[in-house]
């Protein structure tokens, strides 16, 4: 990340000399595209107004949300359907993060549910476009459960 980037890190990301500061972290293993495991990681800023997620746990993918967009991605979640939340870049400014019903032609939707759950309790899909470059984590079964719950919690912590 060039210098304007990690400017932008440490006057609105909570970034102190070049490392994240906050008030409580969660993360959450989920998988790429290839299906190998990856971390996700979602910060509450000190203020408590703030929550930076890295999915990936990859900082230039980094976005910081609102309480709204958090509520947001909580019930598109409940409802398992899609959603585009106003997320705020450090780079490229604000930007769209989205969270989608899994459409992958190795995994139909209804494969990953438990047994007892009707088709469209499938797995999720969280993804960022950037200008030159995009990333995609998938939710999985227990994962989306994390998911699901951590959402939860953050939304509590949020002032």
């Amino acid at each position: 990340m060039d210098g304007r980037g990690l400017t932008m890190l440490e006057s609105g990301f909570g970034w102190v000399a070049g490392a994240p500061k906050f008030a409580c972290r969660w993360s959450i293993k989920a998988f790429t595209p290839e299906f190998t495991f990856c971390t996700t990681l979602f910060d509450l800023l000190p203020n408590r107004r703030h929550v930076v997620i890295y999915p990936a746990a990859v900082s230039r993918f980094s976005v910081r949300l609102d309480r709204t967009a958090v509520e947001m991605l909580g019930a598109t979640l409940e409802t398992r359907d899609a959603c585009a939340v106003l997320a705020l870049h450090p780079l490229h400014g604000n930007r769209l993060l989205g969270l989608r019903p899994l459409t992958e032609p190795k995994v139909p939707a209804w494969s990953d549910r438990p047994a007892d759950a009707p088709p469209y309790l499938g797995p999720m899909e969280l993804y960022l476009e950037l200008p030159d470059d995009g990333i995609r984590v998938l939710f999985l079964r227990e994962r989306l459960y994390t998911l699901t719950d951590t959402l939860a919690e953050i939304r509590q912590a949020l002032r």
